[in-house]
Parts: structure tokens; C-alpha cells; sequence
């Protein structure tokens, strides 16, 4: 009892201090808010920060509130909020800006990539010690990501005018632990040795080092997730259905230069194929015999050992095939069912409901007629959507070469309707060109070449060239319909006119296929032809051509070849042919896998006075090869053959008959090979030819957008047989041979190509030319 006077002594003495006892609502009255001590903000918009009211009635709970939001901004450092009379003062003192960041000593990675995807903490922004911790932090993890365990990371503030700073981060990267050893423990089926040859991660070893492997040999403790599912596909690709990684521990020296990696493994047992099975589970919604079809689907086999990849690659498979059936959302699941060393696959199918579509919409084409576009689709509104024909649609759009790019999107309207969205981007279709050039065969040449491929925005093709040399002036003009009455047939119409001189006397051509103009002869062709194309699927296509021309052999030279003389007149031919076309490549412009094929024949005789049939066959297979290395090196291969004999007595003419040179087998001049008076040295053409070209394209290191390449080649042809038992000339059914490289530029001007072709297998009659400048088509 002696300490209650104390006691009640203490509390009078608290209550005179404080005063009387304040209510939460004490603030009541305050009429007017002061804000002290900002200097960017103005007050009204730290009041709108603190988002409570601060005038009239309020309570201590709402100053609570405002000081948490106010802080919550990370714009002030110190906030206090009081109530002084009928005032609201909010005193607040700012984080200063972030007026530069400099960065120090880093050189894996540059200023631009640390600045902008990995420091939060940007120039002109609101510093804070925590952002810049959280920067340090994550800067110090990227480092001992890319297995720099040693790095280092320091900063600096200074402070700068107006309540600014300036950041400095020193860092210091020191060199990356490198792994010395690989260890495995717990492998029986495999050795150790096999293992470390299939994970990324690689020990740090004098070729390694210093060669492809090099920064494989960090420690990158990423790189070490994923080694750990490369193990786990190789042992469950090979019947280890229970494989796991145990653990992984790695040991790191102390002067953190070298660190060794010890993966436990658990292999389990070694599993085989047994029974696969498929049930569909809303078969009313199918046809009866879809699950006998969808199990032939299955890539695995009874017996065989068991492998995870092929189980998922059968659930990729029937998931496609439905797909393109219309059931967009089936889903397939796989289950194992493991009877001891065993294993049954059940593949349980939902089929879901199919999709159709309802709406086709065609966006971006401001040129091209939508009716255009749509003829070129596969699919239909009202049709059941199906991923192939969607792809397939993209792909024929994208194959007219009107578009720079061709977008799909797939819109979903209900559960049993989208819409798709074919999103292009015209690129321009029309060219007017104007050139010169230099051939050795025709000494300078001018060529206008006039096209447009989409005239009108209606898909027609307009192409008018011309062109003129020292002794030929040539000249077409065609004009190509497509959709003709509304079908899926092309109409095109053209007319020709060439006129072939004598080189000029005071010399032969440079390629030397006439040693003087008096050995020389002129010729004329003049005519028109007519073709309908059409695309028989998507990959074959078929046209015929009718063509009547006007040839003409004069102005012979009087020490001409008597092969020469004997064609001078007139000639009048009327032909009708086909051509077949196969084409799976994957880029007509720049193809790099795939197929290519031709195959066309004329008939002569249906009016006019030749007689004759000539065919024509070739292809081109790309190839993509040394993916290791790039993945842009293609080989080409083109074989060639042409055969032309005449009937009803006649032989054949020179104008119908093979001339082989540069353009089948480079390092020989034009018509550089084949049949060859022996006096004249001229060219006479042959009734058989064949060709072999094999061709590697590559990069060489220049920047893509250049668009150089480089090339080397190996060329065969052969080019042989004559109408005639005179002798007199020169003949060989040798196949030539020749090697050599080349350069094409994907200019401004069109593609060009420059090849230096030399000669290995020749016979002493050709002519050679070791440099040839020509366009490059691709194909």
C-alpha cells in the first residue's frame, strides 16, 4: 500500500502533460493543408498522393494512411503529417534523381545491355537505397550466372546539384570458373565417359579451352539444369523409364578458378515396349475405325525398347492428324501402365468439337482485289477449320509474291466458330528497269525490261523487254490473265521479234564462235504464242502452248561453215507442246530444301514446213547441309536433258536443235561445246544433251543484309549428234568437266552472279571462258 501515493502521484503528473485525453476525430475543423520542404512536386500533387481527405473532420487513423501512401511512392525519404491550429502540415523530404549512371569495368557485358535489361534504376528516375541494392543484387547474380564466381560488385553515391545524384557501379568480373572435372555416380548401363559427351557442360581441357567447346567449359549453374534433363531424355530414350538425377553437388576451389561437378544418378531398370492403345472417349462424335486409324498413328512398336521421345512423338502425331481433321481442341494423354519389365502405352483422346469457319477476313490489301486473294485459298467460310489448310492457304498467299508478309490469326467467336484474319502487307510489284552490260559473245548490250505482276490489283502480269548489242536486237511483249471465266485456269498471250547480225568485220566475237564476219550468218525470228496454265494440286502444275513463228537463216558469210549454208530460207513453224511443273520447295527466291522439276514437250508439223519433236527435262533438289556449322549452307543439284529429232523425211534445223555453253557448264564460252566446223571454228548445235550441276552456296562472313554469297561448283555436260553424213566437223559424246567458285549480290538492281570456271575434262575444239557474269534466279 505504500506505493499507491507514488502510483497516483505518476498519473496526475501524465494527464497535466498531455493534457485532456483527444478523441480519433481530435483533428476536427482543419480547414487548410501546408506542404513543407517539397522542391520538384507542388502541393497539390502531394496531396493527391496521399489520397485520403485532409481537410474537415480528420481522424488519426486517415494521417496513418496518408503517411503510408505518401512513402509508398518512393518520392520522399521522410514524411511526418500534424495537425497545428486549423492546419494540416505535411513535411516531406524528396529522394533525390538519378542524374547518370556510370558503369566501371565490365566487360562481358556492355553499358547498353546492363542499362537497359537488367538495372530497374534508370537515368532521370527517383533514387532509393532499396532500388539500388536490388540492382547490385541482381548484377552480382548475372555474374555468378555466366560462372563468374569471383565478380565483384561496388557503387558510389555522389551527390549532385538541385537534389540529384550520380551512381558509379564498380565492377569487378575477375575470370570465370572453369570446370576441371566431371563426375558421374550411380551409372551402370553407361559410362562415364558417354555421359559427359552428351551434356552441354564440358571439362575445361587444353582443345576445349581453345576450340569449339571453349565456353562450354564455364560454370554456369543454368547450364547444369539443363544438363540434367539432357541426361534424363538420353537414359529414358533408351528404356530407363524411372531414371532420375539424384543430386548434383559441386566442389569449388578456393581461389574460385576451377570447380568439379558430381552428378548421382539413379538408373532404375531398363524397360521394353508392350501393348499400345487408343481410346476415344466421345467416339459418337467421329467415324466408326477412328481409333484403329489414329493407333496406326503410334510410332512405337511391341518388343522394341522402350523410348519417352517416341511416346510424345506419337502424341504429337495424333494431335496434328486431328487437328487438321477440324478437332481443334482434341487433347491426347498418355499413360503407362508398367507390367515388371514392361511397359503398356494407353493414349486417351477427347475429341472435342469440331470448328467451323465463319468469317474470312482479308486486311491490308489496298491494292490487291480481295477476289484475288480469295481464289488463292484453300478453305471456305462454312468449312471445318483445319491447320493445314490454313498453313497451306498462308503459304500459297505468300508464294504470288504481292505481299511482303502474310499474317493468320484465328479468332475465336463461339466454341464452335472462329474467324480468320489473313493480315498482308503489299510490297510493290512493278519494275522499270534499265541496264548495260558486256557479253563476250555480243560485245556491249542495252536491255529496258517494263513488268508489273499485279496490274490493276487484279493478279495480271504485264512484261514488255527489250534489248540491243552490237549484232541483236531482241524484243517480247507478254501478257498473262489468270482466273480466265472465273476458273482456276491462266491465259497468257505474247509476241516475239529477234534479229540476230554479222559481228562486225574488223574482228570476230570475243568468244571466238566466228573467226571473221564472211563466216558469219543473220537470222530473224518473228511470231506470237498462247498458253493456259493451271495448278493440277498444290504442288503440280500444267500448261499448254501453242506458237507460230517465222524464222529466218540469211546474210551467210561466203567462207561460212557449209553446215551453215545449207539451212539459209525460210522457215514457218507451228508447234503445240506441254510442260509439267513440281515444285515442294520452301522459297521460290531463295529456296534452301525441296524440289523442283520440269518437263515439256513440243510438236511440230501442224502447218507450216518443219517437222519435229523436241523434249525438254530438269530439275534442281536443295539440300540444307553442315547445320553445325551454318545454318544457311545449301547444295544444289540439277540435272538437265534435251533430245529434238525431225520426221517425214526432214532433218533438223538449226534453230531447233541444242546449243550448250556457260550457262549449263561454266569455264566454256557460250555454245562452248558440241559439234564445231572444223575450218570456221563455228558452232553447230546438237540433237542430244546433258548436264549435271552440283553447286554449294554459303555465307562469307559479310553482314546479311548485303546479301553476298559465296559458291563452289562442279559442272558436267555433254552436248552431241548432228543430221548429216558429211564430214567436216568436229563432235564428242565426252562429258566435259569443270570446277570452279563464284560470288552472287542480291543488288538493287536485281540478283547477279559472278562465276571463275575452270576446265578439268575438255576436248581441243571447245572454247573456253573462264568468267562468267549472268542474273541468278535461284532455281
Amino acid at each position: 500500500m505504500r506505493y499507491v501515493p507514488v502510483f497516483v502521484l505518476c498519473v496526475i503528473t501524465c494527464l497535466s502533460v498531455a493534457g485532456p485525453i483527444v478523441p480519433t476525430s481530435a483533428a476536427a475543423g482543419v480547414t487548410r493543408v501546408k506542404v513543407v520542404g517539397n522542391e520538384r512536386l507542388d502541393s497539390g500533387t502531394v496531396q493527391f498522393y496521399a489520397k485520403v481527405p485532409l481537410t474537415g473532420d480528420v481522424t488519426q487513423p486517415e494521417i496513418d494512411e496518408a503517411i503510408k501512401n505518401l512513402y509508398a511512392t518512393s518520392l520522399f525519404s521522410r514524411v511526418s503529417v500534424r495537425v497545428e491550429g486549423n492546419e494540416l502540415v505535411i513535411r516531406v523530404k524528396e529522394n533525390p534523381v538519378v542524374r547518370s549512371i556510370k558503369i566501371v569495368g565490365n566487360r562481358v557485358f556492355s553499358d547498353k545491355n546492363l542499362e537497359n535489361d537488367v538495372l530497374k534504376m534508370k537515368k532521370m528516375s527517383i533514387f532509393t537505397e532499396a532500388k539500388l541494392k536490388r540492382d547490385l543484387s541482381t548484377l552480382h547474380a548475372l555474374y555468378q550466372s555466366r560462372g563468374m564466381l569471383g565478380a565483384k560488385v561496388s557503387y558510389a553515391v555522389r551527390r549532385a546539384p538541385h537534389n540529384a545524384v550520380d551512381i558509379v557501379l564498380n565492377i569487378v568480373e575477375g575470370k570465370a570458373t572453369r570446370i576441371g572435372e566431371i563426375r558421374f555416380v550411380g551409372n551402370k548401363a553407361f559410362s562415364s565417359s558417354e555421359l559427359r559427351a552428351i551434356i552441354y557442360s564440358k571439362e575445361h581441357k587444353l582443345k576445349e579451352g581453345f576450340g569449339l567447346f571453349g565456353g562450354s567449359t564455364k560454370f554456369f549453374a543454368e547450364r547444369l539444369v539443363a544438363d540434367q534433363s539432357i541426361l534424363r531424355e538420353f537414359y529414358t530414350s533408351r528404356g530407363f523409364l524411372d531414371f532420375r538425377v539424384k543430386s548434383v553437388v559441386s566442389e569449388v576451389s578456393q581461389d574460385l578458378a576451377r570447380a568439379a561437378v558430381v552428378f548421382s544418378v539413379e538408373e532404375g531398370k531398363k524397360y521394353q515396349f508392350g501393348e499400345s492403345t487408343v481410346t476415344v472417349s466421345d467416339i459418337a462424335y467421329s467415324y466408326e475405325g477412328i481409333e484403329k486409324d489414329l493407333l496406326e498413328l503410334v510410332l512405337s512398336k511391341k518388343g522394341g525398347v522402350f523410348d519417352a521421345t517416341m511416346v510424345n512423338g506419337s502424341v504429337a502425331r495424333i494431335t496434328a492428324h486431328l487437328n487438321e481433321r477440324g478437332n481443334l481442341f482434341a487433347s491426347v494423354k498418355s499413360d503407362y501402365d508398367v507390367q515388371g519389365d514392361v511397359v503398356n502405352v494407353k493414349y486417351s483422346i477427347s475429341l472435342g468439337h469440331s470448328v467451323y469457319i465463319h468469317r474470312i477476313n482479308i486486311l491490308g490489301n489496298n491494292r490487291t482485289l480481295d477476289n484475288v486473294i480469295r481464289r488463292k485459298l484453300g478453305i471456305h467460310e462454312g468449312d471445318v477449320y483445319s491447320t493445314g489448310a490454313v498453313r497451306q492457304s498462308r503459304k500459297r498467299l505468300a508464294d504470288m509474291d504481292f505481299f511482303e508478309t502474310v499474317d493468320v490469326e484465328t479468332q475465336k467467336i463461339s466454341d464452335s466458330l472462329v474467324d480468320l484474319n489473313f493480315r498482308v502487307k503489299e510490297r510493290g510489284t512493278g519494275s522499270f528497269d534499265i541496264g548495260a552490260g558486256f557479253s563476250s559473245e555480243s560485245g556491249l548490250v542495252g536491255k529496258i525490261s517494263v513488268r508489273e505482276r499485279n496490274a490493276f490489283g487484279a493478279g495480271k502480269m504485264v512484261a514488255f523487254d527489250l534489248s540491243r548489242s552490237m549484232t541483236s536486237l531482241s524484243g517480247t511483249l507478254d501478257l498473262v490473265t489468270p482466273n480466265v471465266l472465273d476458273s482456276d485456269v491462266a491465259f497468257g498471250v505474247g509476241v516475239f521479234y529477234s534479229q540476230q547480225g554479222s559481228p562486225s568485220s574488223s574482228g570476230g566475237t570475243l568468244g571466238g564462235l566466228l573467226s571473221s564476219s564472211e563466216g558469219s550468218f543473220s537470222s530473224t525470228n518473228a511470231g506470237l504464242s498462247t498458253r493456259l496454265s493451271c495448278n493440277l494440286t498444290d504442288s503440280v502444275a500444267a500448261s499448254l502452248q501453242y506458237y507460230y513463228k517465222y524464222h529466218s537463216i540469211h546474210n551467210i558469210g561466203e567462207s561460212a561453215s557449209i553446215y551453215i549454208k545449207e539451212q539459209e530460207g525460210r522457215h514457218f513453224d507451228s508447234a503445240v507442246g506441254y510442260s509439267l511443273v513440281y515444285s515442294s520447295l520452301d522459297s521460290t527466291y531463295k529456296p534452301s530444301t525441296g524440289v523442283f522439276a520440269k518437263v515439256s514437250q513440243l510438236f511440230s508439223g501442224i502447218g507450216g514446213n518443219l517437222h519435229y519433236v523436241k523434249t525438254e527435262a530438269s530439275s534442281a533438289h536443295f539440300f540444307p547441309v553442315f547445320r553445325r556449322i551454318h545454318n544457311d549452307i545449301v547444295l544444289k543439284v540439277r540435272p538437265s536433258f534435251g533430245y529434238v529429232f525431225a520426221y517425214s523425211g526432214e532433218t533438223v534445223k538449226i534453230g531447233q536443235r541444242f546449243f550448250v555453253g556457260n550457262s549449263e557448264i561454266r569455264g566454256f564460252a557460250a555454245s562452248g561445246i558440241g559439234p564445231r566446223d572444223r575450218n570456221t571454228k563455228e558452232s553447230l548445235g546438237g540433237k542430244l544433251f546433258y548436264g549435271l550441276t552440283t553447286q554449294l552456296d554459303f555465307p562469307i562472313g559479310l553482314p546479311e543484309h548485303l546479301g553476298i554469297r559465296g559458291s563452289v561448283f562442279a559442272d558436267v555436260a555433254s552436248l552431241s549428234r548432228l543430221d548429216s553424213g558429211v564430214g567436216g566437223y568436229d563432235t564428242s559424246d565426252l562429258p566435259r568437266l569443270s570446277i570452279g567458285f563464284g560470288f552472287s549480290w542480291k543488288s538493287p538492281f536485281g540478283p547477279v552472279r559472278i562465276d571463275f570456271g575452270f576446265p578439268i575434262v575438255k576436248e581441243k575444239f571447245d572454247i573456253k571462258d573462264r568468267i562468267r557474269i549472268s542474273t541468278d534466279a535461284g532455281i
